[in-house]
């Protein structure tokens, strides 16, 4: 009972009314804001509202914009026996490399020898398949962040040549176009996008831009939920490999759903200052991709011993009958996980609130008094407009399968 009155002091309505497929997004978005303290409360409470119903837009967002889905996960198991940088323009070079096309339809590539970036500075090597010459990390970390980052982001993909080409003597006026090869973004970018994220927080608290603060934070709460979920960390993310198809949303969003209200502890204490952001991220991952085997592993043993004709049932959702897990057999698979869902949401508000906290801190502790009463706008993303779009059409997201 308890926990009700939790709920209801934050405005949750706790008779199940609330959107189903976004659940989770929604709750620790809301929940992170009490965590805050004080000086902040009359700023982000005033704003409540907001960052509950936008801590959902980033899903909606990849179902128009074709990089937003890597941004939700980290496959560590891909890099199993790899190094794997933690800056991203180092990690993107490592694992990609760029290919010019020279007047002659020579194909001339850019790579580097090898990616144990991590303690070893190491250089590139730039070969048109007859001769090669080195290059210098520090030159190809400048190609990345200057002229390769800003392109790939944008829709209209573009790398400059012209001004690659005053970088490199023996290309001028031989390149006719150059492509990206990414073997990098395939397996998602999570805590990458977390620190940039994090550090457009920061500057956007130093602005006193309210419109700004709330909306990153908004995505920035998503990202952090994302990291906290243990298939957002592994290449088998949907039980697609292991005849499990259909795990993820079981464990993200139907055992939540069933559970969250009436048995999950929301005491999660104050939000903490994050001395390493960057560790903050990988810490939160890492951890998440240490339980994707169990999560996985006990679903398979529970589903050979429970009547396959009790695991799938019709349910309600939203008025309608919809296919899910039934409610037995998902209370024993929450049973059997020994409330590792309900850990990872308690971390996740934690996380959420301790990390928009940090970027106040980082940013002075500027006065949030005056804002309080400014009404928050929408930084309007064309690609979440577009989601109703694409529901009613009956498309799906860009990216991976995973509902």
């Amino acid at each position: 009972m308890l926990f009700l009155i939790i709920l209801s002091f934050a405005g949750f309505k706790v008779s199940g009314e609330d959107d189903w497929g976004f659940f989770g997004h929604r709750r620790i978005n809301r929940l992170a804001v009490f965590t805050l303290p004080e000086e902040m409360m009359p700023l982000f409470k005033s704003s409540l509202d907001f960052l509950t119903e936008h801590a959902v837009d980033p899903d909606k967002r990849r179902y128009a914009f074709r990089l937003e889905a890597p941004r939700h996960y980290l496959d560590m198991d891909a890099y199993k026996d790899k190094c794997l940088p933690h800056n991203f323009a180092e990690a993107f070079s490592a694992y990609s490399h760029l290919e010019f096309i020279n007047n002659k339809n020579d194909t001339i590539r850019i790579n580097v020898t090898d990616t144990s970036w991590c303690n070893v500075s190491k250089s590139a090597v730039m070969t048109d398949g007859r001769s090669s010459w080195e290059v210098s990390k520090r030159d190809v970390r400048y190609i990345y962040n200057f002229f390769v980052l800003p392109s790939y982001y944008d829709d209209n993909y573009n790398i400059p040549i012209d001004s690659l080409s005053r970088l490199y003597t023996q290309l001028k006026g031989k390149m006719r176009s150059v492509r990206l090869v990414d073997h990098f973004t395939e397996h998602g970018i999570v805590p990458y996008v977390i620190e940039q994220q994090y550090n457009k927080l920061v500057k956007a608290f130093i602005a006193k831009d309210k419109d700004r603060i709330i909306n990153i934070s908004a995505d920035l709460g998503h990202y952090v939920a994302d990291a906290n979920v243990p298939l957002h960390a592994y290449s088998n993310y949907n039980g697609q490999k292991s005849d499990q198809y259909g795990i993820h949303a079981f464990w993200e969003s139907r055992i939540p759903e069933l559970f969250a209200d009436e048995q999950y502890d929301y005491f999660v204490g104050k939000a903490k200052y994050i001395k390493n952001i960057n560790e903050f991220a990988w810490q939160t991952i890492r951890e998440s991709g240490r339980l994707a085997d169990t999560v996985l592993l006990i679903e398979a043993e529970l589903r050979k011993i429970y009547p396959k004709d009790q695991q799938m049932c019709f349910d309600q959702r939203s008025g309608q009958a919809v296919w899910l897990q039934c409610r037995d057999f998902a209370a024993a698979y929450s049973d059997k996980m020994q409330g590792m869902v309900e850990n990872r949401m308690r971390n996740a508000i934690l996380g959420v609130g301790s990390i928009w906290y940090t970027a106040w801190v980082e940013s002075g502790k500027p006065d949030l008094n005056f804002l309080k009463d400014q009404p928050v706008f929408w930084i309007q993303d064309s690609s979440v407009l577009k989601y109703d779009e694409y529901i009613k059409s009956g498309k799906k997201g860009q990216g991976r399968d995973h509902e």
